[in-house]
């Protein structure tokens, strides 16, 4: 039998320099660059000739439908490359008055030149069904019917006037989560001396040192606390906005938009945070049991997940070294992922280097040019975070073939690449452990991660649950909300989550960025497991063949995730979505794992 070819990365360990992204590869040179003008009147030219059509979308011809939407479509384009430069620049200048000037305008422009055409969703949804099935059986309009199909079935929609009022309100509303960003990028946290900003106190909080880690995690919670009035705000009128809007689109629930843009039923949702709940005791707290054990304390909140086995051992990583190991990573499972992930970090799409007014955390960014932002330490972490980010970058660039209009993946979904490429930098160091104690080391550290985006993300859906409840009988104040976080962690944790991490939900920005996207971790990791023990059952049945297969379906899974969903993206890998076991079979993975780890700690005599 053939072996699988294997890629071979070589990385000039020579360079050494971070890598900062260049906006001008996909946007524009700087804000003052005459193009932004010319896209910005582009739009206002291509809203005025689309607005010619309000009243008069069930007359048209199919090719004349075309002709509408090759021009919405080019228009959406257009204002995308205008946001998505105003966001990054942004998020380099977090300090600068002119960035934040430049993104609120652009807010504000692409609000106006939206508002007259609003109308073509409206049309389009409430067609007969006869010109419904004329529009998506004509040849002319075949590149558009994964889009058109979603607008004819959506199964609500808003009335013009209430569209008009979101529309309006929604720049307004944007401004509590900026308020809320640029409040976090001025902050300033002291650590032995040393003033870190919010990426570089995190890493230290993550630190295997106890004195460091619970001097940073102190730290953290203090200037959170100092900063509790205006970030109490922010998430109340967050919250109340919330509200607003699904009482004009006529929800009932906070979560109904979710999961109608994630293409989840409520079922689902219940199915899958309710088996991860039931599983805190079996599983998160048993681990974090474990771990305390092998420390020989007590299970407390800033410890509950450091590896035992990293005390005193804080590695550090070069940016080469770290690129080296997440394509070498890749190219284990497929020369063609590896490939990709290497173009995207050869572009100058990646900014790497923590530095001042810059937005912490990480993310890749939606588009052609999936533009990856990192706050790189130099720590074994940014090893995984570059490998989840990357794969995100993949991801994308594959969705992007099917069009802007078409690809409607959802959260839920993105995070599957993400975790999947987590997934394999771990197979990968696994693979090239030497002895059982490094094993240990390595499946503590993905068990860890598992849990934490999975139980742990549940726990942050359970708190953002109850706020969004607890919010329509008012205004919460900081107690109540600081009262509801550390209930919910404790629940997840098995211990009391004491004064020193009370006010820590106010470092987690999806919650005041885009509410009701934790849980999407949680689903994809899920999402993940199965696919991973469907992988490690094809790989066991010994043909390359099966697992090549395996390859390949995975890239066209991720090249389809904006036009199917997650129940039939599943079934080429033999797995029944549907399936009542389907979550808990996710989660079987974790207990394998922490079998393992028990197995390895008392062999190695650590337990």
């Amino acid at each position: 039998m053939n072996k699988k070819k294997k890629l071979i990365i070589r990385i000039d360990k020579e360079k050494t320099t971070l890598p900062n992204w260049d906006l001008s590869i996909a946007f524009y040179t700087g804000l003052d660059d005459p193009q932004i003008k010319e896209d910005k009147e582009s739009l206002k030219r291509l809203s005025k000739e689309l607005s010619y059509y309000r009243g008069y979308i069930y007359f048209l011809e199919p090719y004349q439908l075309a002709i509408v939407l090759n021009k919405y479509e080019a228009m959406i384009e257009l204002s995308l490359k205008l946001s998505h430069y105003a966001h990054l620049y942004s998020d380099t200048h977090k300090t600068s008055e002119e960035a934040s000037n430049f993104k609120a305008y652009i807010t504000e422009k692409l609000a106006t030149y939206f508002d007259d055409v609003g109308f073509i969703h409206f049309e389009l949804n409430h067609l007969s069904e006869y010109k419904m099935s004329e529009f998506i059986n004509h040849p002319k309009l075949a590149r558009y019917v994964p889009w058109l199909k979603r607008i004819f079935n959506a199964y609500w929609t808003l009335d013009e006037a209430a569209a008009f009022i979101i529309d309006k309100k929604s720049i307004v509303s944007s401004a509590w989560s900026r308020l809320y960003d640029e409040t976090c990028a001025k902050m300033r946290f002291k650590l032995n001396g040393k003033w870190l900003n919010e990426a570089e106190i995190r890493a230290a909080a993550g630190s295997s040192d106890d004195n460091v880690r619970k001097a940073a995690q102190r730290e953290m919670n203090r200037v959170y606390k100092a900063n509790a009035q205006v970030i109490t705000m922010c998430y109340n009128m967050i919250l109340q906005d919330k509200r607003t809007d699904d009482e004009l689109w006529g929800l009932e629930e906070p979560v109904e938009e979710s999961l109608s843009h994630n293409h989840i039923y409520k079922v689902d949702l219940l199915a899958m945070s309710g088996e991860v709940v039931d599983s805190y005791i079996p599983i998160s707290q048993r681990f974090f049991k474990l771990m305390a054990k092998m420390r020989h304390a007590e299970v407390t909140y800033d410890a509950r997940d450091v590896n035992p086995l990293d005390a005193g051992q804080d590695k550090k990583v070069t940016w080469p070294e770290c690129v080296q190991k997440v394509l070498q990573a890749y190219g284990d499972f497929s020369i063609e992922y590896a490939t990709m992930g290497l173009n995207i970090l050869n572009q100058g799409i990646v900014d790497a280097p923590p530095a001042k007014g810059k937005s912490s955390g990480a993310y890749c960014l939606h588009g052609e040019h999936p533009y990856i932002l990192l706050n790189f330490t130099g720590s074994e972490d940014d090893v995984t975070t570059l490998a989840h980010e990357l794969g995100h970058g993949i991801h994308h660039v594959l969705c992007s073939e099917i069009g802007v209009l078409n690809d409607s993946t959802p959260t839920a979904l993105a995070e599957v690449a993400s975790e999947f490429a987590e997934n394999l930098l771990f197979q990968q160091q696994l693979s090239e452990a030497e002895t059982d104690r490094e094993k240990l080391r390595l499946l503590i550290d993905r068990t860890g991660r598992m849990i934490s985006s999975i139980h742990r993300q549940v726990a942050f859906f359970k708190f953002e649950e109850r706020a969004h409840r607890a919010r329509k009988k008012g205004e919460l104040s900081t107690k109540q909300l600081c009262q509801i976080w550390t209930e919910e962690i404790s629940r997840y944790v098995g211990a009391p989550c004491d004064k020193d991490a009370e006010y820590l939900w106010m470092g987690i920005s999806h919650l005041f960025q885009t509410p009701y996207y934790v849980y999407s971790y949680a689903f994809a990791g899920l999402v993940v497991n199965n696919l991973i023990r469907a992988y490690e059952k094809w790989e066991e049945e010994g043909e390359l063949e099966r697992r090549e297969a395996f390859e390949d379906l995975y890239l066209d899974m991720l090249g389809n995730t904006g036009v199917e969903d997650f129940v039939s993206l599943l079934e080429p890998f033999d797995i029944d979505a549907e399936d009542p076991d389907f979550w808990a079979n996710g989660l079987k993975l974790i207990t394998k794992y922490i079998d393992e780890i028990e197995r390895l700690a008392k062999k190695e005599k650590l337990i």
